[in-house]
């Protein structure tokens, strides 16, 4: 039998698996913080505790230090973790990459680490969710560091729609004149919070990375600046009338985010995700200065993530549930990528037509219901 040698890869093969493991070791870093959201609400953050979260790869150095530093802060990051995810699989759930990935927190794949578009997302929605949360906890009364936001300098527009509490029966004479408002309320502190998300979420750039490194880095903290403006941009004047009889003589305005969440901010990032632009290295790794504030940038292509490719990132769309009568992203011949999908028929027996008898019971009829559903090839 004759003896076979091991043969080692060539060297530039060598050479680029490291540097994709530098840039998977860092670019991952500054989001692993995301699987705080799966650690439950209850921890006590001590200095203790934050030093085992950087232990147990959850934090990097500097947002451990940032943990030790404001604790209470913690809570409302685990949150927006949290959130996060939850707005990243809405926003994608009818499309081939659905951020399922982003459950796999802290070992992310390679989507998520390699400068795509995905990842441009991921990382403004965190800072977004980490903003909001934050601002929220300030005008709560929840941080130390914060409480509301300081008054505009400038009077309160008088915009044709208001949220009152105020009944229909409204004076607009009084409202429009020059002293019928006031400044008053709880406005959300987003500057505060976002100077605080901007702290915890700014990480190092890699060493020994090179210009690539740099580059990615910088996209990164773009992307975590177009997520905090992007929760800026959610604020919303509010105001409440006061007055005998609902006149409406005085209101009280605010600046302020709305209860639906981080959610709002989200589907601005989408909007943004889909515009996104590619960037490439200059001279230090720096991006171009012609890139808007606001853009979402990203440094590599994506997969089709039509079938699985581990080393790119893609699960692939085999099994996945897709609508058999739409022609959109959840349509089956976009999710399948053209490969065909089952359709499957089951027989479902459910409790209907329930009544209830006075005293004591309630009696139901038994319902057969046939439920279609189509799953990717």
């Amino acid at each position: 039998m004759l003896g076979t040698k091991n043969r080692s890869p060539p060297k530039t093969l060598r050479i680029y698996s490291i540097l994709i493991l530098l840039l998977a070791a860092h670019c991952g870093s500054c989001i692993k913080w995301l699987a705080l959201g799966r650690t439950g609400d209850g921890r006590s953050w001590t200095r203790e505790a934050c030093t085992a979260a950087k232990s147990a790869g959850l934090l990097e150095r500097k947002q451990a230090r940032a943990c030790r530093t404001t604790p209470d802060m913690m809570q409302g990051l685990v949150q927006a973790a949290k959130d996060t995810s939850t707005v990243c699989q809405h926003a994608f759930r009818h499309h081939r990459w659905n951020c399922s990935s982003i459950e796999k927190a802290p070992d992310y794949t390679a989507e998520l680490f390699t400068g795509t578009r995905e990842q441009a997302f991921v990382y403004a929605m965190s800072a977004a969710a980490a903003v909001w949360r934050l601002a929220r906890s300030c005008a709560l009364g929840s941080l130390a560091a914060c409480s509301c936001a300081m008054p505009p300098r400038r009077d309160p527009p008088v915009p044709s729609t208001l949220i009152s509490s105020a009944s229909t029966s409204v004076s607009f004479d009084a409202m429009f004149s020059k002293n019928s408002f006031k400044w008053g309320g709880c406005g959300d502190d987003v500057r505060s919070a976002s100077r605080m998300a901007k702290r915890f979420l700014q990480g190092s750039s890699p060493p020994g990375a090179g210009a690539t490194g740099k580059l990615m880095h910088a996209v990164n903290m773009h992307n975590n600046r177009a997520g905090r403006r992007a929760v800026e941009q959610s604020l919303s004047l509010e105001c409440k009338c006061h007055g005998v009889s609902g006149s409406c003589s005085l209101r009280t305005c605010w600046r302020g985010l709305s209860s639906s969440g981080p959610a709002i901010a989200g589907v601005r990032l989408f909007r943004r995700y889909s515009e996104a632009a590619e960037v490439k290295s200059k001279s230090g790794g720096r991006l171009p200065p012609l890139y808007h504030h606001d853009n979402l940038l990203y440094t590599t292509k994506s997969p089709d993530y039509c079938l699985p490719d581990k080393k790119r990132g893609s699960l692939g769309t085999i099994g996945r549930q897709c609508n058999g009568s739409s022609s959109g992203y959840d349509g089956c011949e976009y999710l399948c990528c053209g490969r065909g999908h089952v359709k499957k028929s089951e027989e479902i027996l459910e409790r209907c037509n329930c009544k209830y008898f006075i005293c004591c019971y309630v009696k139901c009829k038994t319902c057969r219901n046939v439920v279609t559903t189509y799953a990717c090839n």
